[in-house]
Parts: structure tokens; sequence; C-alpha cells
């Protein structure tokens, strides 16, 4: 086992490893590129011109997209993997997730009935879509739904991070992404509003979309674990800034099994699980434990998550991951500050092991250099015994 490894598992086991480990949230084409000193994408100036875009919105309806979407996303997670091991991650999270149509120049549809707007940063990089509307309408919309894409997604997933494991396993621990949440796979096809009145009058929708979902994911969890890759990030955004968008009793009526059944199988496959929920999730984070997750992803310092406070909490069951805010600190602070807040959320968060250092999220602004001086001051300050 790499040194990389053992520290990784020592935090997420609750153990002191040598250092506190550091994380990697780089899936973005803007920073992994500068990181490995590649060009920018081409495809952003090319939408930009309006010639191209009328011919991409009469040719799109007509032409498969799902292949050269699919290869796009795979150089992604290479590109991803890639640059954390150019910064000297310990571990990285990367995302495959191979379900994404174009629909027109401005539109991506999924898989799962989610449009999304097509986004890019201001150098003409792809980046992550943004959530429009959803297409299921209805039970009948749902039972109508071409589901035969979904069922090819968890070949598409082993395949692609078997090759990542083989190339990167060695250097990087690494947490595979391939599919949204529960809750995120349900109302975003839906809408939000549809899926609050669903819970009350098309109860029995909302129930098979769970056993659909939490099926798919213990499935993609096989997938994942037959690439030897050993960590899974589940992610679904269960908060606002100000708490749970749902009341956490509802939560664990609609989810709490299932989640259970997803840590479980993903414990039973020798993985690690980590739940990633944006938002205030202070009032969830025993919860969180309690359904079996092995750590937890972003405590967003900008929605009043504290690191003290989550280690009081749930810092002796789960291993807290991330913390350092993206909204100033490796936007545009200075060397100081980004080792101040380093040096501050270790000693909030390090002392007896079960902390992950890193992002707690990721967009196309974030500065590279400042990225580096958090892994710096990792170093310099996550030795153990800790004297932060």
């Amino acid at each position: 086992m790499s040194a990389s490894h053992e520290r990784v598992r020592a935090a997420l086991e609750l153990r002191e490893p040598d250092r506190v480990p550091t994380f990697d949230l780089m899936n973005e084409f803007s920073t992994d590129i500068e990181i490995l000193g590649k060009k920018p994408s081409p495809l952003g100036p090319l939408i930009a011109n309006p010639r191209v875009s009328d011919l991409l919105d009469k040719v799109l309806p007509h032409v498969n997209t799902a292949f050269v979407l699919d290869k796009v996303l795979e150089q992604l997670t290479n590109l991803g993997a890639e640059a954390a091991v150019r910064m000297g991650y310990d571990s990285v999270w990367l995302p495959y997730f191979p379900v994404l149509r174009l629909a027109d120049s401005r539109t991506i549809t999924d898989i799962f009935g989610r449009v999304n707007d097509f986004a890019m940063d201001e150098k003409g990089n792809m980046g992550n879509p943004i959530y429009r509307t959803g297409l299921i309408t209805s039970p009948s919309a749902w039972d109508a739904w071409d589901k035969k894409p979904i069922f090819r997604l968890p070949e598409k997933v082993n395949r692609v991070f078997g090759r990542i494991q083989k190339s990167f396993g060695e250097r990087l621990f690494i947490f595979g992404f391939c599919n949204y949440g529960i809750f995120e796979s349900i109302w975003q096809p839906m809408g939000f509003e549809r899926f609050v009145i669903s819970i009350r009058k098309e109860r029995s929708l909302i129930d098979r979309m769970v056993r659909f979902y939490t099926d798919l994911f213990c499935v993609l969890l096989e997938a994942e674990a037959d690439a030897g890759i050993p960590g899974a990030i589940y992610t679904d955004d269960l908060c606002y800034r100000s708490g749970p968008m749902l009341n956490p009793k509802m939560i664990e009526e609609l989810f709490g099994d299932s989640y259970r059944r997803i840590t479980e199988t993903a414990h039973s496959l020798g993985l690690k699980i980590v739940i990633h929920s944006c938002g205030n999730t202070e009032s969830l984070l025993e919860r969180f434990a309690d359904w079996g997750f092995d750590a937890v992803h972003p405590l967003e310092p900008t929605a009043g998550m504290e690191l003290s406070r989550a280690k009081e909490l749930v810092g002796d069951r789960m291993c807290l991951i991330g913390n350092i805010d993206v909204s100033h600190i490796l936007v545009d602070a200075s060397r100081e500050e980004v080792f101040e807040a380093v040096r501050r959320a270790i000693h909030d968060a390090g002392p007896g092991g079960g902390y992950i250092l890193g992002p707690d999220h990721s967009h196309p602004a974030i500065s590279v250099e400042r990225l580096r001086w958090m892994v710096e001051a990792g170093r310099e300050y996550g030795r153990y015994p800790l004297s932060v």
C-alpha cells in the first residue's frame, strides 16, 4: 500500500496518519488544463459563433451525441487524475458521468430526464451543466421513459474506472463519482414543486423511483469495486445554506433505508464511501453517521459550517473532508490567509485523525497557485503529532 493510500485510509478510519491527507476536487477543465499546461478548449468560441450554433441547432436533434460526450467526459476524468498527481494530492474525487446528450447548441439533457443549460467558462472550456428543469411530469411519463441508456451505465463506469485505476491507482486514493444521489435523481427530473406534490399525492411513484435509484447506485458500486478503485462518492445535496430542503424526519422516511443499503453495499465490497451534501448540514450530520457513511464533504463554510462543531458532533464516528473556502481563500486570498485557513482547519478537525484537507467545492475561478499553497500549508501544519 502506498503512503498516500495508507494516509487516506487512516484518516477515513479515524486513526492518526503520518500527516493530514489532501483531497482534490478539480472536476473543471480550466483548472486541470492550467495545472497541466494544456491549451483551452476551442469549443466555447465555436459555439459563440452564430453560424456554428445555428448549424448545430439544425443538426444535433438528428444525431446521437452520446459517444462524443462520453469521450469528452472520459478525457475530463483522465485530466483530473493527471492534475491531481501533478499537484501532489493524496486522494482525488474523479467524476465519470456518461449520461449527457446535446439537444442543441445551448441545451444538454441527460438519460434521467434533466434539462440543463450548456455552460462554458470565460476561457471557452466546457463547465458543469446548469440545471434548468425536468421531463418526468407524471407517473405515465416515468413508465414511458426509455431506461435502456441507464441500464448501460454500469458497464461504462466499470470500463473507464478500470483504466483510471490501472494508470493512477498506485499514486492516488481514488474516489469514484458516476451518478447523483437518490434525492437529486428524483426531484430534478420532476422539478422540485412537482416532487413535493408527488410525495403527498403520488407516493407510490416516489417509492418506485427510490427503489429504482437505490438499486442502480448499488450496481454502480459493484461496477466501481470491480474496477479496483478503493472509494466512492455519494452526492445528494439535501440542504440550502439555511438548512435542510425537507424536514429531516421526511428525509429519513423517504431515503434513510436506501442510504443504509448503499453504505452496507459499499462496505461489503471493501469500498469507503463519502457523502457530499452542500449547504448547512449540521442538523443532518448525526444522521449521515447513522446511515453508515465513512466521511462527509464539503462542510461548506459559506453556509455556516464550522469544523470544530462538526468534530464535536460526529468526529468520533465520521471523517471530515474539505471546508477550505472557494469564495475567497482559494480564489484571491494572500498566501498568509491561505496558510492561516489551513492551519485553523487542521487545528479544529485534525486532532486524533479523521480529517482530510481539501476545497469545499470546485469552480473555474479557483486559483491554481492558491491550491498549491493549500497543499504546501497542509504539509507544514499537518504532520502528526500536531502542533497547530
